[in-house]
């Protein structure tokens, strides 16, 4: 049996939302409502940048109690609204320069579902070096995405209108 390269460990994670595709994919670039969403519960959202243009970057910094968990960065490769969303997503652990560092892949894709709901897919690919080098991070990403997407459609349904 052969071993997969890196681009063959991804996860896969569909959710329907009630609200309506340019709300959604707003609301992946919008830093006032990615905090709301863009942490999991069992973490404390410390700081955000985000630059939404392509090349621009991403910054996510967490803790838990108080404690640093690290940080996500990432930079934006393809912007296309309302339908998709690509970007390098990468896990900086504590100690970033004794190698807690994972580069992965992120695609967002929003298709219209219903009257306005959207389906949300979200790609996360590249997986195989942070399973590897980091799989307490790796094992909590489908937990993770799942509660973020729930606060997601919470963000975007509460948002003015005029936000989103």
């Amino acid at each position: 049996m052969s071993r997969p390269d890196e681009s063959e460990v991804a996860i896969r994670i569909e959710r329907i939302l009630h609200a309506p595709p340019d709300r959604v994919f707003r609301a992946f670039l919008d830093p006032d409502l990615m905090r709301q969403w863009i942490t999991p519960d069992d973490l404390d959202l410390d700081r955000i940048a985000v630059d939404p243009r392509v090349d621009g970057r991403i910054e996510v910094w967490h803790s838990r109690h108080g404690e640093s968990t690290g940080r996500f960065e990432g930079r934006f490769v393809k912007i296309d609204p309302p339908r998709e969303l690509v970007y390098h997503w990468a896990f900086v652990g504590t100690e970033p320069e004794k190698g807690e560092y994972f580069d992965t892949l992120v695609k967002v894709q929003l298709r219209p579902w219903g009257e306005g709901q959207t389906q949300v897919t979200v790609i996360h690919d590249l997986l195989a070096a942070l399973r590897r080098g980091a799989p307490h991070v790796y094992h909590r990403l489908v937990p993770g995405w799942d509660n973020c997407l729930g606060k997601l459609e919470r963000a975007v349904r509460e948002a003015p209108t005029d936000r989103v």
